[in-house]
């Protein structure tokens, strides 16, 4: 006796195998989507960095050349600067002026570049000063660290934005002069280093979505997700066929095939842990008398109705009934010793007597022949059942609706 399947176990470990590699898979492609957004996104702000270092050192560089060559033209010349030049005759743009042009010139629909500070002229006192958290951070963080930019990426709705800030710095004699001296000027106690102003860039973060990238990572996890649906649906569909091969279509307990798997299992525990193993051999009485007088359809109730006997009265973690085939049972008793056997015995043949079957009225009645044996005394788990048909016979032979012991020491 015997029967060739894929364990329970194994079927499991081979599921969560499926479960782990999907896993894999769809991680693998979610971390390559977002990895390489990252990337794009990165390489975006470093473009933009590189923009806004670019166009702020323009524009700081042109300030500094414009001083330079102002101070030493007004050694020689009678030079008039303002800030309102445009009004004015034979007047030119003094640095700040010069530098906040600059930058408004240098400004694009997708750049913008612009200067502020916390002191400035009355009459930019609307225009240059911080608008919002993130300048005002810029400008604070630049006062007291002058030499390192300020950045920060903004979400401006839908839209990534990317703030850059360096400090204006007050580099030589002639601004310190010019700031401290001016009548206008809203501080007086400039010194050299200190940061005068912030000029800043504003411009739209854009980078380019790889969507080829990310149809190939979405095909991949779509592809995961479908051949694990269609394992778990062919698993499925081998299950329901696993368990229909292995239940008793008329009786819905475990057929003969079930039942060669959980002997083996069961002869072999018992062996290794010296426990007794029972087996009942149970085989309906005069069921051909009832199959003539009633037909075969009662016949199946009445194999139905022990079936339900059986299952019910039995110990519901200890022991294992099966159809063995016509109007035969068979049952395992885990665990169990001569005097457990014959009170199981006992119960199931007056829990049968009281069932009544259809319409007829008709009562069961069955006979058991019991094996009870430690494994280690018998050569298999054949030799058991064999013990258990022997004295199933001998119940029959004593008149039936009883039961008979065939003991093994």
């Amino acid at each position: 006796m015997g029967c060739q399947y894929l364990p329970m176990k194994k079927r499991n470990r081979r599921i969560y195998l499926v479960y782990l590699l999907v896993g894999i898979a769809m991680l693998t492609s979610v971390t390559g989507v977002v990895l390489i957004d990252r990337h794009y996104q990165q390489v975006a702000i470093d473009q933009a960095r590189m923009n806004a270092e670019t166009v702020t050192s323009l524009v700081d560089n042109a300030r500094r050349a414009y001083s330079k060559v102002l101070s030493e033209l007004k050694l020689q010349t009678n030079l008039v600067t303002a800030h309102d030049h445009a009004i004015k005759d034979g007047v030119i743009p003094n640095p700040a002026t010069f530098s906040i042009e600059l930058a408004k010139s240098v400004s694009s629909a997708k750049q913008r570049v612009w200067m502020y500070s916390y002191h400035p002229f009355p009459w930019r006192k609307n225009t240059a000063v911080p608008k919002n958290d993130h300048e005002t951070e810029a400008l604070t963080q630049l006062i007291t660290s002058p030499k390192e930019p300020y950045i920060r990426i903004l979400n401006d709705g839908a839209e990534k934005k990317f703030f850059y800030a360096k400090a204006i710095v007050m580099n030589d004699a002639s601004c310190i002069n010019c700031h401290n001296n001016h009548p206008a000027s809203a501080k007086v106690s400039w010194k050299i280093g200190d940061t005068r102003a912030v000029l800043a860039t504003e411009s739209s973060l854009e980078y380019e979505q790889k969507f080829a990238l990310w149809f190939i990572f979405g095909f991949i996890s779509l592809l995961s997700l479908f051949c694990v649906a269609l394992y778990l649906k062919k698993n499925q569909e081998w299950l329901l066929s696993e368990i229909a091969g292995r239940t008793d279509p008329l009786t819905k307990i475990p057929n003969r095939i079930s039942l060669s798997e959980q002997i083996n299992q069961q002869f072999s525990h018992h062996k290794e842990t010296q426990k007794t193993l029972g087996v009942m051999m149970i085989d309906i009485d005069s069921f051909k008398a009832i199959n003539d007088s009633y037909g075969h359809d009662i016949g199946d109730k009445c194999i139905i109705a022990v079936a339900n006997v059986l299952t019910a009265e039995l110990r519901t973690n200890n022991d294992y009934v099966a159809r063995w085939g016509g109007e035969e049972f068979l049952v395992l008793l885990h665990e169990t010793n001569i005097e457990t056997a014959i009170a199981v015995a006992d119960r199931l043949l007056s829990a049968i007597q009281k069932k009544k079957i259809t319409k007829h009225n008709l009562s069961v009645t069955f006979s058991i022949g019991i094996a009870v044996a430690n494994p280690n005394h018998v050569n298999s788990c054949e030799e058991m059942i064999r013990k258990a048909d022997q004295a199933l016979l001998k119940a029959k032979a004593a008149g039936k609706n009883c039961y008979v012991m065939n003991e093994s020491k």
